[in-house]
């Protein structure tokens, strides 16, 4: 897994934060890649936040789903915070789906991938205006799904803008989500407000789904390349896309909320080619991806289901001998699991295999005998102890000749598509979903 873009790219302002609440995702299957929904959420109250359509023509924007445009709004709207039962208040017009901080006047903030912005309104367009701070050179990007149904993808630009998100639907009423396609090292992105068209009106937005799948990861899990031609192009932003991820396309398989903790090039015990950044552990319980304050408030959401696949990053290049990787890497990994299960005492952890890892490569590492050796160590020894909500799940190796590849060898479309078969099948049969 090459990483030339993580390393060299500038750290995000520091910043506190909150958690907003998980929401659902809804969209179907694109030619052209779409599905997926993030989720988490913040206090067990539900708030207000000035995300009103004040209207205005300020600001340009561009994409597949139109150029910036301009629009007046309707009054004050409401958007909904929930508790660990992952619904929504009466009335609220905007849901937020992932890790948001709301501690800003001018409109919550977020970074991961899968994070996701849900509104309902009426008329025949919507336009969104953002504030957007980019990693340069990269863009951030987000799927745009009306009434279920993939309508192409917004490019955001850096400092504010106003986008127009649709226009020209039946006149009507229109459910709307805007999924970020990109990950937490392309930059922090702003909401500021939905715009409907002049006399129409945000509406309030249908309730959280009750099922809920939290996935801690890498670059897989991101999405990293998924659109890219082959394994030859490194990583761009453009290419990213989490909506056709496993993560993401899973939650919309269950019909469940799907929260995305995944950074590329990061790792259990140590990240790709030894980069010195912290791993997956230490930057899980935050909020925005880069600010280490305040801690992620695990009580606001609680999931049925933790998946993480993590390990690939570890055993890329230049891997520690046996003698000196087992106890560290094992102790590292069973300590997630340790904050896993005490934040979620009754969620059923899938300790995961992913499909980049091979015992070809690197050359004499058996990467892939050696992490599952070690993975289902942790696995076996949490079993002996009593906790029978936590298995080992293994994703077969790519098949490039049948599957393809994405950048930098990472896993294509149709691999994805695999990944969430399999990954949903065996969550039905540990919960019956």
């Amino acid at each position: 897994m090459k990483t030339a873009a993580y390393s060299s790219l500038p750290k995000l302002a520091s910043a506190l934060c909150i958690a907003w609440s998980a929401l659902a995702g809804c969209g179907d299957d694109d030619p052209n890649g779409t599905t997926g929904a993030g989720a988490s959420t913040s206090t067990s109250t539900s708030t207000s936040t000035s995300a009103s359509g004040a209207g205005g023509d300020g600001g340009t924007g561009e994409g597949g789903a139109g150029e910036g445009g301009a629009g007046t709004g309707a009054g004050a709207t409401t958007s909904s915070t929930s508790g660990t039962g992952g619904g929504n208040t009466s009335g609220d017009t905007i849901r937020f789906i992932g890790r948001f901080d709301t501690t800003k006047p001018e409109g919550p903030r977020f970074s991961w991938a899968g994070s996701a912005i849900v509104t309902r309104f009426s008329g025949t367009s919507i336009s969104v205006r953002f504030n957007d701070a980019p990693t340069a050179p990269h863009s951030n990007f987000f799927q745009v799904v009306i009434d279920g149904e993939s309508k192409g993808v917004l490019k955001i630009n850096a400092g504010e803008g106003l986008y127009k998100v649709a226009e020209g639907l039946p006149d009507g009423e229109h459910d709307l989500l805007l999924h970020r396609r990109t990950e937490p090292l392309v930059g922090v992105t702003q909401f500021v407000e939905f715009v409907p068209e002049q006399g129409e009106a945000l509406l309030p937005v249908p309730p959280a789904p009750e099922r809920r799948i939290e996935v801690i990861g890498d670059s897989i899990s991101a999405g990293y390349g998924i659109d890219g031609a082959d394994e030859t192009c490194p990583f761009t932003s453009d290419t990213e896309n989490n909506y056709l991820a496993y993560s993401a396309l899973t939650g919309r398989l269950l019909e469940a909320d799907t929260t995305i903790v995944a950074w590329s090039g990061r790792g259990v015990y140590r990240n790709y080619d030894g980069e010195v950044a912290p791993t997956m552990p230490e930057i899980y319980g935050r909020t925005i991806a880069d600010e280490p304050e305040p801690a992620w408030d695990f009580s606001s959401w609680v999931p049925q289901v933790v998946v993480i696949n993590l390990g690939t990053n570890d055993f890329s290049i230049n891997v520690p001998g046996d003698a000196q990787f087992r106890e560290p890497f094992t102790s590292a990994y069973a300590g997630l699991v340790d904050t896993v299960r005490e934040n979620y005492p009754d969620a059923f952890i899938f300790c995961t295999i992913g499909p980049m890892l091979s015992d070809s490569y690197p050359e004499g590492a058996e990467a892939l005998s050696r992490a599952r050796e070690y993975i289902g160590e942790v696995v076996k020894d949490r079993t002996d102890r009593g906790d029978e909500r936590v298995r080992l799940l293994e994703f077969p190796p790519q098949d490039s000749a049948a599957n393809g590849l994405g950048c930098d060898y990472h896993p294509s479309v149709k691999t994805n598509q695999l990944m969430a078969e399999q990954l949903s099948e065996a969550i039905s049969e540990e919960l019956g979903w």
